[in-house]
């Protein structure tokens, strides 16, 4: 195309940053169109939509540098971000996930508004910073500026507190969502709270936890508390959530778990750790009876000239 528009430029950008799969690599090409376009002829300007986008794929990258500059161009084209909600909520996002926490609580003070997204993005912040204690502060600060924390603010807490074990502030937090906040939890808040205490061994309250749910769990809930019981090394756990995981009948939670190869690798690999040879063997042969292969695992690994090599 020999002539870019605003909208040709904005339009690429913004698909970029919006693609799911392998969001990573489109990410990076964003912001190398973007820094195209910035240095390119004819006048072309990105749009708020597009400053936004670029922050967030700065975000997913953790390019601090890229993340600044984009915060500088803003400022010199005579806008005040803070003035701005959805490019102040970028800002902060940015600043938190690249490390600058001083700067995203900067940010985030000198805003006029905030909505639910800015407080979750700063909250997210201070929890994957270790500040779990701020962050909760600042959860009870939200509510005095009329602000209500919704299901995705307590998902992305808990994943911080699970990033970084903060157990005591995720069990708070859990409590906290429905007792005070009235959010009902879902198969995202409990997964994040099996993996949190199953992380940090303890692994009869994660039990405990899955079995007391009010809703069916699923399969994902119980194959991360048998990976924490083979990582902790408690057999007698992993056997018993092990065992259940395979016996589930499929009609009880319709389509929510299929018998996998992985899930009776994982109690073989439970029983291998204590050097249970037998009942490995016992595992195996099941798998033998039910048709069951153990399909190879597959990784990629990128190169210094951006090949991608698979290895099984």
């Amino acid at each position: 195309m020999v002539v870019r528009s605003n909208v040709t430029w904005n339009t690429m950008i913004t698909g970029y940053c919006t693609q799911r799969e392998r969001a990573k690599e489109y990410a990076r090409d964003a912001l190398a169109l973007f820094w195209d376009m910035l240095v390119g002829v004819g006048g072309v300007k990105p749009t708020d939509t597009t400053m936004v986008c670029v922050l967030s794929a700065a975000s997913q990258l953790g390019v601090l540098e890229s993340g600044a500059c984009i915060h500088g161009y803003i400022e010199k084209t005579v806008r005040v971000p803070e003035n701005d909600v959805f490019i102040g909520t970028g800002l902060v996002d940015m600043y938190s996930k690249c490390g600058c926490l001083a700067s995203a609580l900067s940010v985030f003070r000198r805003m006029n508004e905030r909505n639910v997204l800015t407080w979750t993005a700063m909250l997210t912040g201070l929890a994957i910073h270790g500040r779990g204690k701020e962050a909760l502060e600042l959860l009870d600060t939200m509510g005095a500026y009329g602000v209500k924390p919704n299901a995705v603010t307590f998902t992305s807490l808990l994943s911080a507190c699970c990033h970084v074990g903060l157990v005591e502030e995720g069990l708070d937090l859990f409590d906290k969502m429905r007792s005070k906040f009235g959010v009902i939890p879902v198969m995202q808040h409990y997964g994040c709270m099996v993996d949190l205490l199953g992380r940090a061994g303890y692994l009869k309250e994660a039990y405990e936890l899955i079995i007391g749910m009010r809703i069916e769990p699923d399969a994902i809930l119980w194959r991360s508390l048998l990976s924490s019981c083979k990582i902790h090394g408690d057999v007698a756990m992993g056997e018993k959530v092990g065992k259940l995981l395979l016996q589930l009948k499929l009609e009880k939670i319709a389509a929510n778990l299929t018998v996998r190869s992985e899930d009776y690798v994982a109690l073989s690999n439970v029983y291998a750790t204590a050097e249970r040879w037998e009942d490995v063997e016992l595992v195996r042969e099941e798998m033998k009876v039910k048709g069951i292969e153990n399909k190879p695992g597959r990784s990629s690994v990128q190169t210094m000239n951006n090949y991608l090599l698979d290895a099984l």
